[in-house]
């Protein structure tokens, strides 16, 4: 707003996580949602994985989805 910028006609804005501000504030915010206890309770079972055996996954991928709000707008030409 400072530089005159308009969310979304000017210029889209997104978030990660989608904490509860996201739904409040002016213009909500498009957000990726990542399912974060399941996130803490991975790293916990990973960390206590490696200090007993030594052992690291080769890769974790959790589920995450796109929550289209109003702060994102389509692309002009």
């Amino acid at each position: 707003q400072a530089c005159g910028m308009r969310v979304p006609e000017d210029i889209s804005v997104m978030g990660f996580d989608d904490i509860p501000l996201a739904s409040i504030i002016t213009p909500n915010l498009t957000t990726v949602w990542q399912p974060a206890f399941e996130k803490g309770t991975n790293a916990a079972r990973i960390l206590i994985e490696y200090l007993q055996n030594g052992n690291l996954p080769q890769s974790l991928i959790l589920d995450t989805h796109l929550v289209v709000r109003k702060s994102t707008g389509l692309v002009k030409p």
